[in-house]
């Protein structure tokens, strides 16, 4: 019975995220505390924390039971003399959760996707999450433009691969690749609706090759996968179902309030205290102060058809 009760926590935990992953706001609806809502009611068997909703929780592999993911957010510690902000993630309960499921895909050499807003962090995290991998790994990065071709798409995909034999071409030695392609859904579009650098990319995901345009034999791209970035409302909003049905899909939301504070207070205190430590606390207070300057010019500057141009993330 006890091993009963562990495998449906842990399939809980994946169904959690599995259906619900995908949810964010829209529409003026939080669309994760519905399900969250719908979930706790609908499924009592394997009960939550009454507090919280059910993404704010994990299965501890020792105990077998949930714990919050604040729980285990780790600290860093930035020096701002000789690290750069743009190379460091500061982990927060929402980064570690997305974080997680992406290192349990790349193990499992499944394609990823992070789908919000701009501003939300998409991009940060899949940094933060490649920069961890070890020397088993290499990634390239590659960000979609309007101009974006198959053919522009293809030599960058080649680029960082060497032959390894046959029709197979893959990183150099023995590690594995993991493309990085930010921007997903900003190439234009053709007469038919299709960005051909993503015709390019369904055919790599489901058949494991691509073609050599010039002497039209085939080339296997091995030891390779996909992680991938992209702003719903920007671009071609969507991309080809097709495609879209070989990732596995996570909504990525505008970081919370306290999430924000940590963010911005651990680059602006470390600053302050490296120069004048008596001023460390006149920091914290600054960051509050600009966090809350900002929510009131988001709520009272709306946007609308006449000011488009109102984008405040």
């Amino acid at each position: 019975s006890a091993s009963v009760e562990r495998f449906d926590i842990y399939f809980v935990f994946a169904a959690v995220w599995a259906f619900g992953g995908v949810l964010s706001t829209a529409g003026g609806l939080d669309h994760r505390k519905l399900f969250s809502r719908w979930w706790k009611d609908k499924w009592p068997g394997v009960p939550f924390p009454a507090r919280g909703e059910v993404f704010d929780f994990f299965v501890d592999e020792r105990t077998h039971e949930f714990r919050p993911w604040s729980e285990v957010v780790p600290t860093i510690d930035f020096d701002s003399s000789s690290m750069s902000a743009s190379a460091v993630t500061v982990p927060t309960p929402e980064t570690v959760a997305v974080t997680f499921w992406l290192g349990q895909l790349i193990s499992r050499s499944h394609a990823a996707m992070l789908v919000g807003m701009a501003g939300c962090g998409k991009t940060a995290i899949i940094n933060g999450k490649l920069r961890t991998l070890g020397e088993a790994y290499a990634s390239s990065t590659i960000n979609v433009n309007y101009f974006t071709n198959a053919a522009h798409f293809q030599r960058i995909l080649e680029s960082a691969l060497e032959k390894k034999g046959g029709k197979s071409y893959g990183p150099p030695g023995s590690k594995k690749l993991v493309y990085f392609v930010d921007d997903l859904n900003m190439a234009a579009l053709d007469a038919y609706s299709t960005a051909s650098n993503l015709a390019l990319m369904r055919q790599h995901l489901g058949y494991g090759h691509v073609y050599d345009t010039a002497k039209l034999t085939q080339k296997k791209l091995v030891d390779t996968q996909y992680l991938v970035a992209m702003n719903p409302t920007a671009g071609s909003f969507v991309v080809n179902p097709r495609l879209q049905r070989l990732f596995a899909t996570l909504a990525v939301g505008l970081p919370s309030a306290e999430s924000l504070t940590t963010i911005y207070s651990t680059f602006l205190v470390a600053h302050v205290a490296a120069i004048v430590p008596h001023m460390v606390d006149t920091a914290r207070k600054v960051v509050h102060a600009a966090l809350q300057l900002h929510k009131r010019v988001a709520s009272t500057f709306r946007k609308t058809a006449a000011n488009f141009h109102y984008e405040f993330n």
